[in-house]
């Protein structure tokens, strides 16, 4: 299928990141994926032949242009942020698109009511929140409806990450970062930015009293940089704090340090810097607010706090303890690996995805692009059974039905099923695929070897 992924502003965060990881495991499924950014931000950097579009808010006529020329109408359209949206909906409601509309929401911050907002609701038959709180928090209505149309999709780590942080020279590393042997280094990855809370941050780490005295290493860039050094040379920590500025590769700063901190004072739904310092198998020091506590165990794989009290007497706890940092490190590397994989994310994501073609009709272009499982098949005599080894699947069918499921299996074409009439071939094809006998070929591996 063919996908579109629209990405709006300038900035480069969790969110673009775990919108590229989205676009890339699709593209490794073997679907056509073309990337749209606003020019001047990072994501177009980070995309092959990406499609370059005018800011989405200042210059909606402009970008929703270039989409025109560039890209038509795809099969689907993943619209990621506010005014990408708004001209997405553009070019569905006044072009006529026919696209299937997925509609990602990152933010922790609330929806914009109004018409437009409405329409867009209305109209996306995937409705993506990020953590189980973003879902009851903005979109309340859907989950006391039980709309399937809604589907939670945490963020997810990409596979091997732990085992390239082992492999680097973590000593070296430390010693580069001026870290002395006994110090406890804690790593924040994070823009420098108000939501983030480093300021309340470096007020708490001041009043942390071990010895030796810990290391703050803060990795990003943002607009309060000079008042947050400020701020630590007035708190008196200025020659523990590591202003390490941007970095596209995290890895050597997880590898040297001994635990993360996130101090955010929103409630971010699924951070990725923090899934990914807990698969690195660091313990982790978070508010226990948006979906944070939804990976994040208190006393298991990290500590959350409630207030400034709390951020300081956990940091306190971490410093001082190698014990505790090794034990919530194992704890944190457990929780990811076991229930927060990139991988196993964007295979769900794709499976619904091929639902909902199916559900908006397009079946001869999802059979097109499915094979069969293994299928264990037995006739009675009015009935018969289509049963899926690998899902443990089990289902009864009419005999004529059964008969051209039997005809298509036998031949190895899921395209055959497309000249039945004896049942609806959109149920039909519904029901195999999400029983498991219809797949797409090696996407599993495919997600796996990208990742």
């Amino acid at each position: 299928m063919r996908v579109l992924v629209t990405v709006s502003d300038q900035a480069w965060g969790g969110k673009h990141r775990y919108t590229l990881d989205v676009a890339a495991g699709l593209r490794a499924a073997g679907h056509d994926v073309v990337l749209a950014a606003e020019r001047g931000g990072r994501s177009l950097d980070a995309w092959p032949e990406p499609v370059a579009a005018p800011v989405f808010r200042d210059h909606p006529e402009e970008a929703a242009a270039v989409l025109r020329e560039r890209v038509g109408a795809p099969d689907v359209v993943c619209a990621t942020g506010r005014h990408d949206a708004a001209v997405v909906r553009g070019l569905l409601r006044e072009d006529g698109w026919p696209s299937a509309l997925v509609l990602f929401r990152h933010s922790a911050f609330p929806l914009e009511q109004g018409e437009g907002t409405r329409w867009l609701l209305d109209r996306a038959g995937l409705v993506v929140a990020t953590s189980w709180e973003q879902a009851r928090a903005q979109f309340g209505d859907l989950v006391a409806a039980r709309d399937p149309r809604l589907l939670v999709l945490l963020s997810g780590v990409r596979a091997g990450l732990a085992d390239a942080v082992a492999a680097l020279d973590r000593d070296r590393l430390r010693a580069d970062l001026g870290i002395a042997p006994g110090q406890c280094a804690f790593a924040v990855l994070a823009r420098l930015s108000w939501e983030k809370g480093i300021d309340r941050l470096l007020r708490a780490f001041a009043l942390v009293a071990v010895d030796p005295a810990p290391v703050l290493l803060l990795v990003g860039e943002g607009e309060q940089r000079a008042e947050l050094e400020a701020l630590a040379a007035s708190a008196g920590i200025a020659d523990r704090v590591r202003f390490l500025g941007h970095h596209d590769d995290v890895l050597p700063v997880l590898a040297a340090a001994d635990a993360a901190v996130l101090a955010s004072t929103v409630p971010e739904t699924g951070p990725l810097a923090l899934k990914e310092s807990m698969a690195a198998g660091l313990p982790v020091v978070a508010p226990a607010i948006g979906g944070i506590p939804e990976f994040v165990t208190d006393s298991c794989s990290g500590l959350l706090f409630a207030d400034d009290d709390g951020l300081r007497d956990a940091l306190t706890r971490l410093a001082s303890s190698e014990r505790l940092r090794e034990l919530l490190g194992r704890g944190a590397r457990a929780a990811i690996e076991e229930g927060h994989r990139l991988d196993r994310r964007v295979e769900h994501l794709l499976w619904r995805l091929d639902l909902l073609l199916a559900e908006r009709g397009d079946v001869d272009r999802l059979l097109g692009e499915l094979s069969w499982d293994e299928v264990r098949l037995r006739r009675e005599a009015d009935t018969g059974f289509v049963f899926v080894p690998r899902t443990s699947y089990l289902a009864e069918l009419d005999a004529a039905t059964h008969a051209d499921v039997a005809q298509a299996v036998r031949a190895g074409d899921p395209a055959l099923l497309l000249g039945t009439g004896s049942h609806p071939r959109r149920a039909l094809v519904d029901q195999l695929y999400r029983m498991g006998a219809l797949r797409r070929a090696d996407t599993a591996a495919a997600l796996v070897a990208t990742a």
